[in-house]
């Protein structure tokens, strides 16, 4: 009788693998998704059960996947390597996301390109996070860098620490994404006082603060269309104008302000 359960459990499991060789993963229901998950680390029993449970219990896909460690190990069936493997899905797919991402060359020639790039590639936290994105003079992304908030409230960056992340990188053009996950996507004064010390740095340096955008859950502003990053130019222009040294080509990068 054991024998008997065990080979139908081997058929059933083969089967939803045949399913997903010939049609791909998106041919199975949610269920038979995380079925299939489980048996990598359940290999003798029969996981279907175990997905139901798991999908009732956390009312979703996504939720298992982020459920707590401790919490899902809770569950009846779910042993620490099941638990491990897969509350660490959520890291392992960010990881893949953005090793794709150095990978296939994106282009940002408007704040619509750079919204939708960073909706698909990035995440709001529960904190503030700062992006710097590089780019070259063609505006494909060459190198991104990730800058953690102390808190939900703003986001602190040395700007000597600044002119060290860019230098060397063969960047002609910097975009700046901020994330306000519990506010309104509005700059404060901090982050406009910010942006003009980093516009400066960067035009000293001879890159392109072409924009900086600010994202919530639903809304963006863009410091391009408001017309904050012409003024910052024409703030710097006039500082500088006494020295004939400074001699900064602001239309490095082509970039349009008007598609949002």
């Amino acid at each position: 009788m054991k024998k008997d359960l065990k080979h139908k459990h081997a058929g059933h499991r083969q089967r939803l693998k045949n399913k997903v060789r010939m049609n791909g993963l998106k041919s199975l229901s949610i269920h038979e998704v995380l079925e299939l998950l489980l048996m990598y680390t359940i290999p003798q029993k029969d996981t279907n059960a175990l997905a139901h449970e798991l999908i009732d219990r956390y009312s979703n896909f996504s939720n298992v996947l982020e459920a707590d460690y401790l919490d899902i190990m809770n569950v009846s069936g779910v042993g620490e390597e099941t638990a491990l493997f897969l509350t660490m899905l959520p890291d392992l797919f960010d990881l893949y996301k953005k090793d794709k991402q150095e990978i296939v060359e994106i282009r940002l020639n408007c704040p619509r390109d750079c919204v939708q790039y960073f909706r698909s590639h990035h995440e709001l936290h529960s904190k503030e996070y700062l992006y710097v994105v590089g780019l070259n003079s063609m505006n494909k992304i060459v190198k991104t860098f990730e800058i953690e908030g102390v808190n939900d409230v703003n986001i602190k960056i040395g700007l000597k620490d600044f002119a060290q992340m860019i230098t060397g990188k063969m960047l002609t053009g910097i975009i700046l994404f901020h994330t306000h996950p519990n506010g309104k996507a509005y700059p404060s004064e901090d982050d406009v006082d910010t942006t003009q010390k980093i516009f400066d740095i960067c035009s000293i340096m001879g890159v392109t603060l072409l924009d900086h955008i600010i994202l919530n859950e639903e809304d963006y502003y863009s410091f391009g269309c408001e017309g904050l990053i012409d003024e910052m130019q024409r703030k710097y222009s006039n500082l500088y104008s006494f020295s004939k040294k400074q001699n900064v080509n602001f239309q490095q990068n082509k970039y349009d302000y008007t598609k949002k």
